[in-house]
């Protein structure tokens, strides 16, 4: 089996900027990337502090969520879910942004428009009521709300999760956007 270390690499690279720009806690969120010709899905790994994670910590597993490599993250089926019901995505990008959280806590909805950068990078945003973290009915409704073109799903009380027909740096862009729309519109409140 061929593995892809540029999959690799950026997966790694992602895990760490969340990390960075606290969109995720220590061991929070998860990444990915599908590569369609093999059927592969390189994600993320439960468990490992984001902030190191190295390489040889990403996971593979195939398109029925069999683990070729490592122990992937426990959002894995949400991962595929999105990948089964958006045959164009390529990565898939899930964290816990503070301000949105905050945001959601307090009531409000954001307003795409409201930024230049969120307006034209979500194409939808939908949001789903609490759902237990790594459930396959999590999944199931993350994959339908995909399915309608959302590109960013907002998780109630957990956090968010975007896909990228681009790269998994637009999805990680799409998530950033979010966040700071949530700031701004905290802010300005």
């Amino acid at each position: 089996m061929n593995i892809n270390e540029f999959y690799l690499a950026q997966i790694c690279d992602v895990m760490k900027l969340m990390y960075n720009r606290n969109l995720v806690q220590v061991r929070g969120g998860n990444a990915s990337l599908i590569d369609r010709n093999s059927k592969l899905v390189y994600i993320s790994p439960t468990g490992v502090p984001r902030h190191k994670i190295s390489n040889n910590d990403v996971a593979v597993i195939d398109f029925d969520g069999k683990a070729i490599i490592g122990l992937p993250s426990s959002e894995w089926r949400m991962h595929l879910s999105i990948y089964k019901n958006v045959e164009d995505a390529k990565a898939v990008v899930h964290a816990h942004p503070r301000y949105l959280l905050a945001l959601i806590k307090k009531g409000m909805k954001l307003d795409l428009n409201y930024l230049t950068e969120t307006s034209l990078r979500i194409k939808c945003l939908q949001e789903i009521p609490l759902i237990a973290p790594g459930s396959e009915e999590l999944a199931n409704a993350v994959g339908e709300a995909a399915k309608m073109g959302c590109n960013a799903i907002i998780l109630d009380n957990h956090g968010i999760v975007s896909y990228s027909n681009e790269s998994i740096y637009h999805a990680l862009e799409i998530i950033e956007a979010v966040e700071d729309l949530s700031l701004i519109q905290l802010q300005g409140s």
